[in-house]
């Protein structure tokens, strides 16, 4: 008779073990699909804290209080993107890519202060505008910010009404995976005069893309 009872105990604390731990490995499986974001998810480490920044960022975007603004502009998915112009721990000036949330690390931050990678600029004249792109790789995949004017009438005498557009590319072998244009009447076009200053010069010039 004992031993009935412990072989029955045995079994219902067994069966209690199994039914904790199924919402344990559901929970884990929503967290992976959830966290899936093109403008992150990547085969390399997804972030790197700037030199000098904190988990409370506060200045223009993500840049910091003392950076230079080489862009920035809140999403349409509601997250910041910004490119800050700072110096590394060596003393050279570099422009950093960071995404995320205002308030918050950011989620993604390229290159890392000391890394010998740059994030490069292009830029190309159009009639009655122009385009500039400031883009880097990581691993096989391609992110392109940029900001151009488009004219949208060519009559005589009469206005230019150019369209403006800035945002975000992401691509892989060569295709669009994802585009993100930024959505606030705030956008930081992109500045040539500083990306000059802390990006690298693209030997290739602008990469053309699908508007």
């Amino acid at each position: 008779m004992k031993m009935a009872l412990v072989v029955a105990t045995v079994a219902i604390i067994l069966s209690g073990c199994d039914q904790k731990s199924a919402p344990a490995d559901a929970e884990s499986a929503e967290e992976s699909v959830a966290s899936a974001d093109p403008l992150v998810q990547e085969k390399e480490p997804q972030s790197e804290e700037p030199a000098g920044t904190t988990s409370t960022l506060s200045g223009t975007g993500l840049c910091a209080p003392g950076e230079d603004v080489l862009f920035s502009c809140q999403l349409e998915n509601k997250k910041m993107a910004s490119v800050c112009g700072l110096k590394n721990g060596t003393g050279s000036v570099v422009a950093q890519y960071r995404y995320g949330k205002v308030g918050q690390v950011p989620e993604l931050a390229w290159p890392g202060p000391d890394s010998a990678d740059r994030i490069q600029f292009a830029s190309v004249p159009y009639s009655g505008g122009g385009e500039a792109q400031l883009q880097f790789r990581r691993g096989d995949t391609q992110y392109i910010i940029y900001s151009r004017v488009i004219r949208t009438n060519f009559a005589p005498g009469e206005p230019n009404d150019p369209a403006i557009e800035d945002g975000i590319f992401v691509r892989k072998a060569g295709k669009t995976v994802a585009r993100h244009s930024c959505s606030d009447p705030d956008v930081r076009p992109i500045d040539y005069d500083k990306s000059e200053l802390y990006a690298a010069t693209s030997e290739d010039g602008v990469v053309e893309l699908e508007y």
